[in-house]
């Protein structure tokens, strides 16, 4: 069993619980906002370089909602087992370390798994990997295999495997912790394009650097290694949950085609494309709360 530990956090959602579950060597952060409700929770597990914090702006509500946020491994709250090698960090530990921190907060409640980007990754591989665990799961800007990722984030992955490389980039994101206009400026090669970067909201961006600042540069680097060997494609046929698919046609990271492969290699999977938009979710895709706030609607609807 994980060992955990329960601890309020300071800047969190109202209402919400931070737990640290160890597992495997590793910490994991649970931010837990849990109501008497009787569908299953929504488990949400952010992209690669954000936080747990963003989760509640998967909601229209957040506070009306009950919902659980999930680090990704390497990042803040939580952070890696000392001495942690990328290799040791493959689709299979992703899933598990999210099974195990699953445990803790909620023993063997089913969950609605929801990721976005690196995250829709692991929310894929726990529903193969865990199936009695997820009752239905989301992919918002997913891809199945890492070394198919493209833009900024597959460079920063190609500078994090190799000796000098990486300690540039270890130095490149303690500065972007502490120097917002480049954190901003990384942020923004996510968008669709020029005029859509430029749009994004400065309160957003100063959001998500606050939170940036914290994680430790050191497993970023060792997480960002590890992508381009992350590869759950022989395992989507695994994947029985009912299972929405949706990307932006213009996602500068990861490439349409993955979405659509996605959804070919999971039986039943339902797409949605938003055509114009780019890698930035809950900022480029104009209508996702609403969507998916129906697509859950549709699964109590077929529920019963």
């Amino acid at each position: 069993m994980p060992g955990h530990l329960t601890e309020f956090a300071i800047e969190m959602q109202p209402g919400a619980e931070r737990v640290l579950v160890s597992a495997h060597g590793h910490v994991v952060a649970a931010d837990v906002h849990l109501r008497d409700d009787p569908r299953p929770p929504i488990l949400f597990l952010h992209g690669i370089l954000t936080t747990v914090a963003v989760a509640p702006d998967l909601f229209a509500t957040p506070e009306r909602e009950s919902w659980i946020a999930l680090s990704l491994p390497g990042h803040h709250p939580g952070r890696l087992a000392p001495g942690t090698k990328p290799e040791a960090l493959d689709a299979d530990r992703f899933a598990d370390l999210a099974e195990a921190a699953l445990e803790a907060v909620v023993g063997d409640k089913p969950v609605i798994a929801v990721g976005w980007s690196t995250g829709a990754l692991a929310a894929l591989a726990l529903a193969a990997r865990h199936p009695r665990r997820v009752a239905a799961v989301a992919s918002l800007a997913g891809f199945a295999n890492g070394s198919r990722l493209t833009g900024s984030i597959a460079w920063l992955a190609w500078l994090a495997r190799g000796l000098i490389g990486a300690a540039g980039l270890r130095s490149g994101l303690w500065a972007a912790g502490r120097l917002p206009w480049l954190h901003h400026a990384i942020v923004r090669t996510c968008a669709a394009d020029h005029d859509a970067a430029v749009a994004l909201p400065l309160d957003s961006l100063d959001r998500l650097q606050h939170e940036f600042a914290h994680h430790s540069p050191t497993d970023l680097a060792v997480v960002l290694a590890a992508l381009a060997t992350l590869d759950i494609d022989d395992r989507l046929h695994r994947i029985r949950a009912p299972t929405w698919i949706a990307a932006g046609g213009r996602d500068p990271l990861v490439p349409l085609d993955e979405a659509r492969r996605l959804a070919a290699g999971i039986p039943g999977a339902t797409l949605t494309e938003y055509e114009a938009a780019g890698h930035l979710a809950f900022h480029e895709w104009p209508t996702l709360r609403d969507d998916f706030a129906a697509w859950r609607a549709g699964l109590a609807e077929a529920c019963g």
